[in-house]
């Protein structure tokens, strides 16, 4: 570990580590299969206060900065990667409320985002990364706004009911309004069957002439691009933790399974084949760990920290995938087999190439930072 936690920092670990063995990590595989978190453990996760922990204490919640919210993000990804994706989902549309909303907006929906979850809506059916392609858009009538269009592959969708949206105000401007699902003309669409990260909901929402205050505006008119990005940004740190977290949950089937399983009177361990994938995974989950950390430690600092949290979302996608392939090729059979977590870590890791941006997408941005760095 890169940095060392302060003493309410480590008290968190402790008490996110000790929820987390005894009510989240004995569900991992239930939670895969069953593709929703049991009703119970969503209730006490709520009540323990995990959402409200980077919310100011002002608001009711625990005023937590982003090494805690990473490191928390991490030791839940490390029982089970669904409930920290769900986590960063909901970390990175209140960090977006936080930064842009007004002193109304802050009063009324931050108190609520301690037990409601929130999510970030951008992407459309008809376009990804290109926001100046979509269509939902916002008009402006009197003092009201009134939004129309649908949303899709959002992180919690149908799980959240409160929603930053991404809207166009004019043929080239994109603006950010705060939703909930509460209001008239709002409704939750399908929720996608993808592979992986089963516990998550991914879905759509559609607004039919939703009327909106003045007030659920994020940021100015026309900032909804550089909101956008900064969502981004925020959640790329949390998704270099969940990769991390994966990589190590790898790493500690790999050893328990590896310890046990005999050839010739000798664990594997002994096998130089078997020592060399430990190692591999071993190696990627500190460097996973020192990219994410470096990120948040540059955020709280008001540093750039944006190519260092895309450093840490592409490299740790890849690394918390081969991770995963070298746990199940250490388990040989039984790591194909589902009665082992192993193969839905390949499947939730996969994931972790795509959401918040393309592996591609994240190449070209590092590439672009590093060959302007380097101009004189």
């Amino acid at each position: 570990m890169s940095i060392k936690l302060t003493q309410s920092q480590v008290m968190l670990h402790q008490m996110v580590t000790d929820f987390a063995d005894k009510e989240v990590k004995p569900l991992d595989i239930l939670i895969d299969k069953q593709r929703n978190f049991p009703a119970e453990l969503w209730d006490k996760f709520v009540n323990t206060g995990f959402l409200g922990l980077t919310i100011p204490e002002e608001y009711g919640g625990a005023g937590f900065d982003v090494i805690a919210s990473s490191q928390t993000v991490y030791d839940f990804a490390v029982r089970n990667a669904s409930i920290a994706f769900t986590l960063e989902g909901h970390y990175k549309s209140v960090d977006q409320v936080l930064k842009y909303g007004t002193t109304e907006l802050k009063e009324k929906y931050l108190p609520q985002a301690n037990n409601r979850i929130f999510g970030f809506s951008s992407t459309e059916p008809q376009g990804g990364s290109n926001v100046m392609g979509h269509t939902a858009k916002a008009v402006k009538e009197g003092d009201k706004w009134v939004l129309n269009g649908n949303k899709t592959m959002i992180t919690n969708g149908g799980l959240a009911e409160v929603y930053c949206v991404l809207l166009k105000t004019s043929p080239t401007e994109l603006s950010c309004f705060l939703v909930d699902e509460d209001m008239p003309g709002f409704k939750h669409g399908k929720r996608e069957n993808f592979i992986g990260m089963n516990g998550t909901p991914i879905g759509e929402i559609f607004l039919e002439n939703v009327i909106v205050s003045e007030e659920h505006l994020l940021g100015t008119v026309g900032q909804g691009v550089a909101i956008g990005d900064n969502a981004h940004y925020d959640a790329r740190i949390l998704m270099g933790a969940i990769a991390a977290g994966i990589t190590e949950h790898a790493l500690n089937i790999a050893i328990d399974y590896a310890k046990q399983r005999e050839v010739k009177g000798e664990p594997i361990t002994q096998l130089y084949s078997i020592q060399e994938k430990i190692t591999e995974i071993a190696i990627a989950k500190e460097n996973t760990q020192l990219l994410y950390q470096e990120a948040a430690k540059l955020k709280i600092a008001g540093k750039p920290y944006a190519k260092v949290a895309t450093m840490a979302k592409s490299y740790g996608s890849r690394a918390s995938y081969t991770a995963a392939d070298h746990a199940l090729q250490v388990l040989g059979g039984y790591g194909y087999s589902r009665e082992y977590p192993v193969e839905h870590l390949l499947r939730d890791a996969r994931a972790l190439q795509l959401a918040e941006g393309s592996l591609e997408k994240m190449m070209i941005e590092i590439a672009k930072e590093v060959v302007s760095e380097g101009k004189e």
